[in-house]
């Protein structure tokens, strides 16, 4: 009796199913019988990506994304615009007047840094976004309501002036949305001193519903109110249970309990004053601090002393201040110095694995020194590495957002800028295994400072052989870190009256489904989206232009008057900037790499290697079709 594939039981045939290497593979499977269909509806889908997208998050099920074969297509959609630069920008800027019309001496309205949030909920599709407008704060909801259709979308300003905040003293200096309930609020912190917790809802946006104190002196008999001081940084963790707010001041490390009806008042629960153990100048201060291990330890950054990265460990008698673990491996492989001054709005933690939510000590953190570190705080470990521009290594990052462990963005500290990095861990899954064969190299060849062109035995086929397991010369080639270097775009400043310095202060995202994350830049903030460029204009209804399943298809529109903003869009200049990993010899002069401009749609563009091409269409040049086989 002939034994066929689909009388195999279950268990044997999601071994099958773990093994294909892209969504075009299952997909062909599925399409073969109705049985496989049914397999791949059921099962398939959720092993596909727990198999080739381990490290990032898969929202659950909803009324709205009611298959894994969405989520899927979704999780390869986004990975794919990554890997071919598929990314673009549009600013929101307050509207200025003329400058003839302002009076003497009145300086311009963007002379802040915003601090900008997101939350996005992959089951309502709804998505707030909220930042700082010096004393103000300004809040977009965004309502998905399906492909092709447009956003249910809505302001809120919160007047700074109308609840008495002067502009400077009393700006905005961190701020994080967090889930309050069935809702959500905002967690502000001013220059002055005062932190508060704002609802989030359209009904009553901005009212204040509880306000964090120091507390008392219990050294004193009258018990007087200690001084507060400005909180640098906010992060929140949330067990389930409860949520638990670390305020990073100067001097000290406040733990407050999030509460969960309207309060006056909280005072916190745990205070940590860093003291003489920590200083060692009386210039020293704490300067950010993030939540690690599930609320079993604290990241702590810090200025003016021997040893900038720390961190509170919980220990039964209480918290204990402990120095990030060195290592003398990383030390001297990456030429570091530990020493060296570390940016305090940088702490970025690593998820390893999907849905830890919060379990790491992982860290990626930037230094003064231009490098980004990760390492884990305890010891030592196998993942340590140094992460650099190779074409600028003195470029320093102000801020950093990881997504999993497939890669991070790093905002520039000076200039409109964001640098993409990838890990350079093993991944699961690579766009190009769902590419035809080639028998020949990925175009364009790219620029690599360091790194020699990788030989293989692939070389010249034309076709894998699946039997054998021998991939042709062109998938071969595109799964090397060679073909699959870091990416930087610049962008010009929106503003009329651009401010001098600054950049980009803060990075934000939704969640890890996310098609689009936020940049607070001086004087406003900037949408990043995953979008591909179409080979038509106007694109065809049935293709996909941003992602199909959580992407918004209106995310240019503009910003209504009475929003006090207007959207500007941005066109990038991009340029790939070599391996990532920080080398000895990075201070020597390389070659400046080409700056690519996107130049959107080009139908006249049309060639048969279109399809292998390592970049998004927007970035095809004519030369780059011209090369030789090597």
């Amino acid at each position: 009796m002939t034994l066929r594939l689909i009388d195999l039981p279950d268990d044997i045939l999601f071994l099958v199913l773990a093994e294909l290497e892209s969504a075009r593979d299952i997909r062909a499977l599925a399409l073969s019988c109705r049985s496989f269909q049914h397999l791949a509806s059921s099962d398939g889908w959720r092993i596909f990506i727990r198999n080739r997208l381990p490290s990032l998050s898969a929202p659950p099920l909803s009324a709205k994304c009611q298959t894994w074969r969405q989520v899927a297509e979704s999780m390869t959609w986004q990975s794919r615009c990554w890997d071919k630069r598929s990314l673009q920008f549009q600013a929101l800027i307050p509207r200025e007047e003329p400058r003839r019309n302002r009076r003497l001496g009145e300086g311009s309205k963007g002379s802040y840094m915003s601090v900008v949030d997101g939350h996005f909920d992959p089951a309502t599709q709804e998505e707030l976004v909220v930042w700082s407008a010096g004393e103000d704060i300004v809040a977009r909801f965004r309502e998905r309501r399906g492909h092709g259709k447009l956003s249910k979308t809505s302001w809120h300003r919160l007047s700074g002036k109308e609840l008495g905040f002067a502009s400077g003293y009393d700006d905005i200096k961190a701020i994080k949305i967090v889930q309050r309930g069935s809702g959500q609020a905002i967690i502000t912190s001013r220059h002055n001193g005062q932190l508060s917790l704002l609802s989030a809802e359209r009904d009553r946006f901005g009212e204040c519903t509880a306000k964090f104190t120091p507390g008392f002196d219990s050294s004193r008999e009258s018990r007087k109110p200690l001084e507060q001081e400005t909180a640098n940084s906010l992060d929140v963790l949330d067990d389930g249970h409860k949520g638990l707010l670390a305020a990073a001041e100067r001097s000290c490390l406040r733990i407050y309990e999030l509460p969960e009806g309207d309060i006056t008042e909280m005072t916190p629960l745990t205070t940590y004053n860093m003291g003489d153990a920590a200083f060692t100048s009386n210039s020293a201060r704490l300067g950010g601090a993030r939540w690690m291990e599930q609320g079993e330890s604290i990241a702590l950054a810090l200025s003016g002393t021997e040893d900038p990265l720390r961190y509170l460990a919980l220990t039964p008698s209480g918290w204990t201040l402990h120095a990030a673990a060195k290592s003398e491996r990383i030390a001297k492989e990456f030429d570091i110095k530990y020493e060296r001054t570390i940016c305090p709005n940088s702490l970025e933690p690593v998820q390893r694995h999907a849905g830890a939510k919060g379990a790491t000590s992982l860290l990626l953190s930037a230094w003064k020194d231009g490098t980004i570190r990760l390492q884990d705080l305890r010891t030592p470990s196998p993942f340590d590495a140094v992460y650099q521009d190779n074409v600028d290594p003195w470029s320093n990052t102000e801020s950093l957002m990881s997504y999993g462990t497939e890669r991070f963005v790093a905002g520039a500290a000076e200039g409109l800028a964001i640098h993409v990095f990838d890990f350079r861990w093993t991944k699961g899954y690579y766009h190009t295994s769902g590419l035809p064969c080639l028998g020949r190299i990925p175009i364009p060849r790219p620029p690599q400072p360091f790194l020699e062109h990788p030989s293989t035995r692939s070389a010249a086929r034309a076709r894998c052989d699946h039997v054998k397991g021998l991939p042709c010369y062109f998938h071969s080639l595109s799964k090397t870190l060679y073909y699959r270097p870091n990416a930087k775009y610049f962008l010009s400043d929106p503003r009329r009256y651009a401010p001098k310095g600054g950049g980009v202060w803060s990075l934000a995202r939704g969640s890890d489904i996310s098609p689009n994350f936020y940049m607070g830049i001086s004087g406003g903030v900037i949408e990043a989206v995953l979008e591909q460029t179409p080979s038509t204009y106007p694109p065809d209804s049935s293709t996909a232009v941003v992602d199909p399943n959580f992407g918004f298809d209106d995310w240019r529109a503009k910003a209504p008057p009475e929003s006090g903003f207007a959207s500007k869009p941005l066109n990038p200049a991009m340029m790939e900037t070599g391996d990532g990993y920080s080398f000895k010899g990075n201070d020597r002069s390389i070659r400046l790499p080409s700056l690519r401009w996107y130049q959107g749609p080009q139908e006249w563009l049309s060639n048969s290697l279109t399809g292998h091409h390592r970049f998004d269409l927007g970035y095809h040049q004519v030369d780059d079709f011209g090369q030789e086989l090597q």
